[in-house]
């Protein structure tokens, strides 16, 4: 009872927290009560959704112990937050980086040797410096902290092998407890734990449920990326926000092209080819943005810690659920509803496509069950509620004007009339949310999967034959395109118009589907759980 009176003190005066979580509450007594025997034990492994707190597990600890706290993070920005962390609680700590000079490492030594801070923070690559193993080995280390455990396996054997030689370091330092810490853990994630970090006993396992209930999730499909981007982060609602990308150069090609479609709307693009005092700087200013929106590579983005992230974007599908539930647990750390949107343009064939392009099968459900978790309730994706749209955006547009005007345009000059302001025929302003260069991609992708060709002598745009079966779903296309009735047995072009009406601007797909009203904006929506049979 004593103990729990105490931790409850400390989260109440130190942190401002008036009560825990239960897991919180689980994982703190349980590494306070371990502390304090005299054998050391066989390790923890914490497995709490993004969002849940759990820095606090061992944050609080820290302050209870007799020993020093290590805490080793996988990513530079992720050890700089901490750092703000400590400092804004009070709590001395120092932290061990790379491109410190002998000066401050041995001021930083010095700190520790005069027990003027008991917190040490850094990472796989400085803690296998021989300088910081021979300081550390002088002192009891009564928690060794892994933060992101799941890098030590998905990086460890790849760019990270820092990450994979942990082990024999723990097993060198005199080190009482160590705790690993993850968002979410696989089972090949937990069996690579134990064979790298878990040498010699396997951990006792802390785990919750990966869902993230706040968080509703969402397909959207279309022909062009950027387009829908701009679309989506429009609103000031679903702002402020972070879209994944695979590469460096992606997360600056998508930066410039929604720049140049919202340049009133502040954006910057990060990943870890930037230099440190430009990321630093970067995370500080995404920090204090209240609607701005950060272009990330997958990798680096997991350094991002923002509490009011509305959306999270994946340009491009996933590789695997593990990675997915910790990119897109970036959004809602504040417990407030957020949105998880993937775009697919119909290209996509590895990691989690089959997932996201089912029109049947929960996403939320199907996430949880690669990890091998069960769901009984969703509060949220487009299976559930029902909002699945299966078009892409702009697809019926360009195929339906083409159809109409077969060997009439070029690509360029097709771009030029959708998205053209003013009314010049009846299919100008089709796509005038679009721009020319958005409709050209648009049109590159319909050529690439052969839905529509090309002249080669000038370039001049047809439908081929197996893309009409897409329009004659239209009644209205297929009376403007059939030449003659069964009834009659007359032709009936004469009556049939050159073109067909103008179709307002976004009136496809997605646009349709999530344009706000007035009252409750882009992100508002009821949430209704869907019950799923186990």
């Amino acid at each position: 009872m004593q103990l729990e009176a105490t931790i409850h003190t400390l989260a109440k005066e130190v942190f401002g927290i008036q009560t825990l979580r239960p897991f919180q509450h689980v994982v703190i007594q349980r590494i306070l009560e371990l502390d304090r025997q005299s054998a050391d034990h066989s390790g923890l492994l914490v497995t709490l959704p993004t969002g849940s707190g759990k820095s606090l597990c061992f944050m609080l600890p820290s302050l209870l112990v007799e020993g020093l706290t290590v805490i080793v993070y996988p990513l530079l920005s992720l050890m700089n937050d901490q750092v703000r962390r400590f400092t804004s609680k009070g709590i001395g700590c120092v932290a061990i980086q790379g491109g410190q000079t002998q000066e401050l490492r041995k001021r930083l030594f010095d700190d520790l040797a005069l027990q003027k801070c008991k917190v040490v923070i850094t990472n796989a690559e400085c803690m296998g410096q021989a300088s910081v193993i021979a300081e550390l080995a002088r002192h009891r280390i009564s928690l060794l902290v892994i933060d992101e455990a799941h890098t030590i396996v998905r990086w460890g054997e790849g760019f990270r092998p820092a990450l994979a030689a942990l082990g024999p370091l723990i097993a060198f330092l005199p080190i009482k407890q160590v705790l690993c810490f993850t968002a979410t853990a696989d089972d090949g994630v937990v069996e690579g734990l134990n064979h790298l970090i878990f040498t010699k006993h396997k951990p006792h396992v802390v785990r919750a449920s990966s869902d993230r209930p706040n968080i509703s999730y969402h397909v959207f499909r279309t022909l062009c990326k950027d387009h829908t981007l701009s679309t989506l982060l429009e609103y000031s609602l679903s702002r402020p926000a972070i879209v994944f990308c695979n590469t460096r150069e992606g997360t600056h090609f998508a930066c410039n092209a929604f720049l140049r479609s919202h340049p009133g709307i502040p954006c910057r693009y990060y990943h870890a080819g930037l230099d440190a005092n430009q990321r630093k700087a970067l995370e500080a200013w995404f920090e204090n943005q209240k609607e701005g929106v950060l272009f990330s590579t997958n990798a680096f983005g997991m350094g991002v810690d923002k509490s009011n992230i509305r959306t999270v974007i994946h340009r491009e599908v996933p590789g695997d659920a593990l990675s997915y539930l910790q990119e897109s647990g970036r959004a809602g750390r504040d417990g407030n509803h957020s949105r998880a949107v993937v775009l697919l343009d119909g290209t996509e064939k590895e990691g989690l496509a089959a997932v996201f392009s089912s029109t049947t099968a929960c996403h939320r459900q199907s996430l949880l069950a690669e990890l091998g978790e069960e769901l009984e309730f969703c509060n949220g994706c487009d299976v559930c509620r029902h909002s699945v749209y299966t078009e892409r955006e702009g697809e019926a547009a360009l195929l339906r004007c083409i159809a109409v005007h077969p060997l009439h345009y070029s690509p360029s000059s097709l771009s030029a009339l959708l998205s053209y302001k003013k009314a010049y025929n009846s299919f100008s302003r089709t796509l005038s949310g679009w721009t020319q260069k958005e409709v050209r991609s648009a049109l590159h992708l319909l050529l690439a999967e052969g839905k529509v060709g090309t002249t080669k002598r000038h370039r001049r745009l047809f439908l081929r034959y197996e893309a009409y079966g897409q329009l004659l779903t239209s009644l209205h296309l297929y009376r403007m395109l059939k030449y003659g009735t069964k009834r009659t047995g007359k032709h009936t072009y004469k009556n049939v118009p050159y073109a067909s009406p103008p179709v307002p601007s976004g009136e496809t797909g997605a646009t349709q589907a999530y344009t706000p009203s007035t009252e409750t904006g882009f992100l508002m929506e009821e949430i209704v759980p869907v019950a799923h049979p186990r």
